[in-house]
Parts: structure tokens; C-alpha cells; sequence
């Protein structure tokens, strides 16, 4: 479904050139949950907006359903990234708007012609009864629900998922995890996401791709292996610090 075909990506900084992406070819499956790890810099936010098209790729191809991103123009743009959704690691909330206006700000900016219904969606991330409210009124959990809700509205072939947990506390990343997975099946979408935890991968992934410097290390499979503990095994030593103590 998704393939990236020998992509580079190189940034200008003070300090010089900064390689964020280096001759990385990979491939996700259709209503696969995907985790890409690896320590800061290594280029895994990046990755994730080739998809998006927020990024283009110095060199290589970015295809998706047969379609090379790159080729686009900027009406096939609009359409293409109608049909990918976003989460973010802060929410990204409008204040002055209730947990249902947020929900509903897709649908503002686009026409979509099969849109979810509003209340299927927030029955669905549990806050039927928080539809009134606005985001300070809110936990972090039920912030991150809405922002679920926001990125399945639209009804998204594919679903990005930047650091979706690492601001919530122990219980709640489970819930959020827990959610994620019940989405991918529910409304049949597949689910790329983009995290540093270990436990989270364990958890809701089926395969990981592990990034350092902007290379691609490896790709675990996370369900077939014979203990979730043996992914630790298979990073290199600045991968394990960093994923594995949290260093």
C-alpha cells in the first residue's frame, strides 16, 4: 500500500547539511499498524510527512495505492491528502472550540462526501457526554480522544500518529493504544505511527521499523516473535540506550 523507493532527504542547518533520510526503502501493508522507532534525529517524523506530502524527498519515490506522491498537482493533492488523517502529540486543539467543533473542523475546511456520522464517532472514542465541552475542560486522555475522533471523521484510508502517547501517564496511553487498535479494525484503516516507547509497539504494532541517522536498521516483525522481549536484542547499542532505557 505504501512504499518508499530509495528515499533521501537532506536539511541545511547552521552546523551544515543534516541527512535526515539516507537511501531508506520500505513497505507497509493495507490495514497494517505500523510503528517507526528510533532516537531523536533519526528521521522518523520525517518519514511519516513524505506520506503526507509535507515533505518530498531529495531522491526516490513515494508511492501510495499505486500512486507516486511526487507526480501530484496541487488539485490531485488536495484530493489525495483528503483521505489521510492525523494525530499529534499535543493535540492540537482549538480552544475556543468544543470537544464537537473540534471534531467537525475537517468537514469546515473540505467538502467530504463519506464523512463518519458525528455521534458514531464520539460514541465510538467514548465522549458523547463531553460533546459541550471545550479542551480545558479536559484530560489529557480525553484530549487525545478527541483528536482520534478528528482524524477518523473524515474516514481516512490512512491514519498518522506522531508521539500520540508520550504526554499521557501509563493508564491512559493503554486506553489510547487500546483505541487505536479497535480503529484499524473498525473502520478499516491502516495506522502508521511514530513513537519513541518501546511499550507501545509491543503493544499495538504488527511490524517496526527502526531508524538510526536516517537509515533503516531493521524491520521487526512484533507479532510473530516468541517474546516481545526479543525486540530489545535486535537494536544496535545507541537504539537500546535510547528506546529501551529511555535515555
Amino acid at each position: 500500500m505504501i512504499h518508499f523507493k530509495d528515499i533521501s532527504k537532506t536539511f541545511a542547518s547552521k552546523e551544515g547539511a543534516i541527512k535526515a533520510i539516507d537511501h531508506l526503502s520500505l513497505s507497509i501493508h493495507q490495514n497494517e499498524i505500523f510503528g517507526i522507532i528510533g532516537e531523536s534525529g533519526a528521521g522518523k517524523s520525517t518519514l511519516l510527512r513524505f506520506i503526507n506530502a509535507l515533505e518530498t524527498p531529495d531522491e526516490g519515490m513515494v508511492e501510495v495505492n499505486g500512486v507516486n506522491v511526487q507526480s501530484l498537482n496541487k488539485k490531485e493533492l488536495r484530493q489525495f491528502k483528503k483521505k489521510i488523517g492525523m494525530i499529534f502529540q499535543q493535540f492540537n486543539l482549538l480552544g475556543n472550540k468544543t470537544v464537537e467543533e473540534n471534531i467537525l473542523l475537517p468537514l469546515e475546511l473540505h467538502d467530504y462526501t463519506d464523512a463518519l456520522d458525528i455521534q458514531r464517532v464520539l460514541e465510538f472514542v467514548g465522549l458523547t457526554d463531553h460533546k459541550d465541552r471545550y479542551p480545558s475542560e479536559l484530560s489529557g486522555g480525553q484530549k487525545q480522544r478527541v483528536g482520534i475522533a478528528r482524524g477518523l471523521i473524515t474516514r481516512p484510508n490512512i491514519l498518522l500518529c506522531d508521539e500520540p502517547t508520550s504526554a499521557l501517564d501509563e493508564n491512559t496511553k493503554r486506553e489510547i493504544t487500546n483505541l487505536l487498535a479497535r480503529a484499524s479494525t473498525e473502520f478499516d484503516v491502516t495506522i502508521l505511527i511514530v513513537t519513541h516507547e518501546l511499550d507501545v509497539v509491543k503493544r499495538l504494532c504488527e511490524r517496526v521499523a527502526i531508524l538510526e541517522q536516517g537509515k533503516l536498521v531493521e524491520v521487526v516483525d512484533v507479532q510473530h516473535c516468541e517474546s516481545k522481549e526479543s525486540l530489545n536484542v535486535s537494536y544496535s547499542e545507541l537504539a537500546r540506550e535510547v528506546l529501551v532505557n529511555g535515555q
